[in-house]
């Protein structure tokens, strides 16, 4: 009898410390969205807000269903600087505060997140002497993610892997961006992959794709310009793997989300100010365990 409830015991421990199964958060991914052409450099921060609710199945049938809310904050430091007339480079340090409410209690982390960079190619652009009224540029490369930010592992660890601030593990991007301009209205499309590896618990997260389209409008007086947008988004994660070198997949992670999005940018000599909102529309995520409920974003930007 007390094999078996320490065998319990040992088996609830487990669960309780690998119990991502559930979490959103690894559906994120950074993308690089409409981006401003009027000077080579630019530094800024970033806010942004994200929040699930979540349903978590007992480990037996007769145990009661535990549901928590998960709520991330980022803040985000990021810039680009070009490198001659077709390379740019983009780096993104974020800053996590991360919040996980349970009707027991309140699991917090917080500290720096994974830092990424990223370095883009211009493979089409109209150039700025040219006549046409319609213009375009096209962007496209890749770059690095670094695990950067503080993860803790074990048994006593806390029982949420996706909601750490960092993944733990070195992960590459493949990136493009499109813009369109015809006069004052236009589109952009953009598309990130994310292939993850393993982190130094053998946890690997599933690989990610987003996508995003946006309509865009911009008006010029005098200094300033104002460019509301709105657009769609769509995220697609595949299942992590609790163990990679043992094949043990987590079907309870994975899935997609989509977003319909608006907002806004307002430029005033070198001053930019970016700001989004964005609601589900379609989701299917971690075995519809977890439902993404808003998600928004305010940043600053100054350019050089």
């Amino acid at each position: 009898m007390l094999k078996k409830l320490a065998s319990i015991a040992m088996l609830l421990a487990y669960t309780s410390a690998h119990a991502c199964d559930v979490c959103g958060a690894s559906g994120s991914s950074q993308g690089l969205g409409i981006l401003p052409q009027f000077y080579k450099h630019f530094v800024g921060v970033q806010y942004q807000y994200r929040s699930f609710s979540s349903e978590h199945p007992g480990l037996f049938e007769y145990l009661p269903k535990e549901r928590s809310t998960e709520y991330y904050n980022t803040l985000q430091l990021w810039g680009k600087a070009n490198i001659g007339s077709r390379v740019q480079f983009f780096g993104f340090l974020p800053y996590q505060y991360n919040n996980r409410v349970t009707d027991t209690g309140t699991s917090t982390y917080k500290g720096f997140g994974d830092a990424s960079l990223l370095a883009m190619a211009t493979i089409v652009r109209t150039a700025d002497t040219s006549d046409s009224r319609v213009k375009h540029v096209l962007l496209a490369g890749g770059g690095i993610k670094a695990p950067t930010g503080k993860r803790t592992t074990g048994v006593n660890s806390g029982e949420m892997m996706n909601i750490q601030t960092g993944s733990g593990s070195w992960d590459f991007i493949l990136s493009a961006n499109y813009t369109l301009r015809g006069g004052n209205a236009g589109f952009n499309a953009d598309a990130s992959y994310t292939f993850t590896t393993t982190n130094a618990a053998n946890y690997k997260y599933g690989d990610r794709l987003s996508v995003s389209i946006n309509g865009f409008y911009w008006w010029k007086v005098n200094s300033f310009v104002l460019q509301p947008q709105m657009g769609i988004r769509a995220d697609y994660a595949l299942h992590d793997y609790d163990n990679y070198s043992r094949k043990w997949l987590n079907y309870n992670t994975g899935g997609y989300l989509t977003y319909i999005t608006a907002g806004a940018q307002v430029f005033y000599k070198r001053l930019g100010l970016q700001c989004s909102y964005a609601i589900p529309v379609f989701q299917h995520y971690s075995s519809g365990y977890v439902e993404a409920t808003q998600k928004a974003e305010l940043g600053f930007l100054y350019f050089l």
